[in-house]
């Protein structure tokens, strides 16, 4: 009796985790928003890794970065290293690119600064926010 219990249960557990990990496969459902900051290219190369890796798991999940403070230089075209990278995030696996208007102006740098594919938001707090009141999970990158 011990052993039939002991099979039935591990044949839920494997039965549970095909069912479950079928729609955690692709990240259906699934809403995540990183904040970004860091000037340094050892975290962008971090970011990058992080947002092919997070696609490749979750190809369906709604995936946006917001850029702000130091983090811009990372989607400036004269200063970027990634830029390739980043373009085939944002084309190829879906993955919504922004920056604060805010550092914009205090650091004074024009939309004709930025790469073309990423767009601007008023504020990078309010943008982050918003995001996790309507349900989105909140990861900070960078080292």
């Amino acid at each position: 009796m011990k052993k039939l219990l002991f099979i039935l249960s591990l044949l839920f557990t494997v039965l549970g985790m095909n069912q479950t990990g079928n729609a955690q496969d692709t990240g259906k459902g699934h809403k995540v928003v990183f904040q970004f900051v860091a000037s340094d290219t050892l975290s962008q190369k971090s970011l990058v890794t992080n947002l092919r890796n997070l696609r490749e798991g979750w190809p369906d999940a709604e995936v946006e970065v917001v850029f702000h403070g130091g983090g811009i230089a990372m989607v400036m075209t004269e200063k970027t290293r990634y830029a390739s990278m980043l373009q085939d995030l944002v084309q190829k696996k879906n993955v919504k690119m922004v920056v604060c208007e805010n550092t914009m102006r205090m650091q004074k740098v024009t939309k004709a600064e930025l790469l073309p594919f990423v767009g601007t938001v008023p504020m990078a707090m309010a943008e982050l926010i918003m995001k996790q009141e309507q349900g989105w999970a909140y990861l900070k990158a960078g080292l």
